[in-house]
């Protein structure tokens, strides 16, 4: 069954290519015309290109508003220009080497479905990370479109329940828009505001789509990489003992010679297995290292203004933060939490390789089996920048962090 093949994996592919996030010529035959890098890159750069301009957009609009709008207020502006900024990093993961070659490597070789005939224990890992994968999936994109919904939802409930859709508007009031610009037009003209919001929703989706199937991606690996490691802690636990003799009725103390030779072979193979798991547990961390790195420093900053936002209290900021809010705070702890998969596995495999009856075997096994319990013991966590572990510890300092912020900014907001 070709990886492809998965409902989640469809899902995924299909979500990330829409962003222009997933990198379809590593999987096909490279075009040979002058248009190829057109054809590879022309739909990314056209989202980093138009993710620049409202960058810029919403900055002059922060700078031209400051001292003119509320504390809180400001608050929108500031969130949707930080998640700007981590959006335009996003779409520059898809053009880099790394990640394509990682993909390429996910899909062709380290998926457990390339390895599921190798034992009965490694089909049913397969079968069981594919579920919670495909859970994964749903949960993600269920809160991508929701997320998008309600973030340009409510402004158009608002402006509908203050007449400004109406034929007849109130005197001198303005739309309510989802996303603020400074633009050379009448953003309270009705043909400019169905412009505005039409383009609104069209990023909104765009931004929805690569933070949670970006992070998606991300935690299928991390499942996967969980996956191939319960595998070899199960082959660590089921290592064949020494067989018993005919006739005999215990069992014996020492492998015999014919035993040792193939003992050194099983540990060999165990060996390989484990470094090829560490190698692309290495590959994924310093592919994603700088992506995580924006991505938790977003967190730092984006939550204590959510708070803010949300603890005014008021029906029109609940209705548009709310759900984001949520989304947002359940974004940062599932990562961290399937983030902590990975270290709390590795910090067993120590105790599974000492359980080897390396006391059966001869001196040179021994020495096979030190060195392997030498290996188990380095860290197997994922890390931001190549020095932040991601974990439940990161990510309960981060919500202190931010709560800590958010009282901060919510004194100066009621000066």
């Amino acid at each position: 069954m070709d990886v492809f093949n998965l409902r989640y994996m469809k899902r995924i592919r299909f979500t990330l290519r829409s962003v222009g996030a997933w990198p379809n010529h590593v999987f096909e035959d490279p075009p040979t015309s002058k248009l190829a890098a057109i054809s590879k890159y022309g739909y990314t750069s056209f989202l980093f290109t138009n993710c620049f301009i409202a960058i810029v957009a919403q900055a002059v609009y922060l700078v031209n508003n400051k001292g003119i709008l509320p504390f809180i207020d400001l608050g929108q502006t500031f969130l949707t220009l930080l998640l700007s900024f981590v959006y335009i990093q996003r779409t520059t993961v898809p053009i880099q080497t790394a990640y394509q070659e990682l993909v390429q490597e996910f899909a062709l070789k380290f998926h457990l479905i390339h390895h599921k005939n190798t034992t009965d224990f490694s089909a049913k890992m397969n079968d069981k990370v594919n579920k919670i994968c495909e859970i994964a999936t749903i949960v993600a994109h269920l809160q991508a479109y929701i997320s998008a919904f309600m973030f340009n939802i409510a402004p158009l409930c608002m402006n509908y329940g203050a007449g400004m859709l109406s034929s007849d508007r109130p005197v001198n009031a303005t739309f309510d828009h989802s996303v603020y610009y400074a633009l050379p037009v009448d953003q309270n003209n009705g043909f400019w505001f169905t412009i505005i919001s039409v383009y609104n929703w069209y990023v909104s989706y765009n931004l929805a789509c690569v933070f949670t199937c970006q992070d998606l991606q991300i935690c299928v690996f991390v499942f996967h990489i969980w996956g191939h490691l319960t595998i070899f802690e199960h082959n660590l636990n089921y290592f064949p003992r020494p067989k018993t003799r005919a006739g005999s009725k215990t069992e014996p103390l020492r492998y015999s010679n014919e035993e040792n030779v193939e003992v050194a072979t099983e540990l060999k193979e165990i060996i390989k297995y484990y470094l090829m798991i560490k190698q692309f547990i290495t590959k994924t961390s310093d592919t994603f290292s700088v992506t995580l790195c924006v991505y938790l420093g977003f967190h730092l900053v984006s939550d204590c203004i959510l708070l803010l936002e949300c603890s005014t209290l008021e029906i029109d900021a609940l209705a548009k933060y709310g759900f984001l809010t949520l989304a947002l705070y359940q974004l940062l702890i599932q990562l961290s939490v399937v983030f902590e998969l990975i270290s709390s596995k590795g910090d067993g495999l120590a105790d599974a390789v000492y359980g080897l009856p390396w006391e059966c075997m001869d001196n040179g096994n021994r020495r096979t089996v030190l060195i392997l319990l030498q290996i188990v013991q380095q860290s197997l966590s994922l890390k931001a920048c190549g020095m932040v572990p991601v974990g439940v510890l990161t990510m309960h300092a981060i919500l202190k962090t931010s709560f800590s912020y958010f009282l901060m900014l919510r004194t100066f907001a009621n000066l």
